[in-house]
């Protein structure tokens, strides 16, 4: 698990999935170690999907709706990302800022290498 202030990620692997757990807040300060753990995993051969687990962050501003929606991007040819909504608040962001639709939300009890209904 890697900590910067107040956010730290737990990162773990099964098979070909690979799950970043941010805990705490993400915002302009703590966005650039999550960036980083996704671009470890991103740049893993190994990793068919990449599933980002919100329902431990307590807090996410504009800073970590752009880096959901670039992991996102990133992601796109090869349907490799999956996100796990949060907590009410995190949950609000992404529906205030109109990338709900934009993002392959799942629930924490969906098999993440099902593919994703768009």
């Amino acid at each position: 698990m890697s900590t910067l202030g107040p956010l730290s990620i737990r990162q773990t692997r099964e098979g070909g999935v690979h799950r970043l757990a941010p805990i705490g807040e993400l915002d302009l300060a703590t966005a650039p170690s999550l960036q980083s753990a996704f671009d470890a995993a991103f740049s893993d051969g190994d990793a068919k999907v990449i599933v980002v687990d919100l329902t431990e962050l307590g807090f996410m501003d504009s800073t970590g709706i752009h880096l959901l929606v670039r992991m996102g991007a990133a992601c796109e040819d090869a349907d490799r990302l999956r996100v796990i909504n949060g907590s009410r608040a995190v949950e609000r962001v992404l529906d205030v800022s109109g990338v709900r639709d934009h993002l392959p939300i799942i629930s924490r009890d969906t098999d993440p290498l099902a593919p994703v209904p768009r």
